[in-house]
């Protein structure tokens, strides 16, 4: 039982993490958000700077694509 608590705890807190970076990103007045990377499903993230980009997706459990250039499609 105290496995399946830690793990929603985890699963709630990494999603945190992953929306304020998003927020934050999007606060900052970035107009151009050039890197994207995939979800699973139909979601997708996008960013202004690489760096940015990879932190999230590394942390991200549901991620299923790298980082890429928007501009590339």
């Amino acid at each position: 039982m105290k496995l399946t608590i830690q793990s929603i705890i985890v699963f709630v807190l990494v999603r945190a993490i992953i929306s304020s970076l998003s927020y934050l990103s999007s606060v900052n007045g970035n107009k151009d958000k050039d890197l994207c990377y995939d979800q699973v499903g139909d979601g997708h993230f996008c960013f202004a700077k690489e760096s940015t980009c990879k932190k999230v997706q590394k942390h991200d459990e549901i991620a299923e694509s790298p980082c890429y250039n928007q501009d590339r499609n």
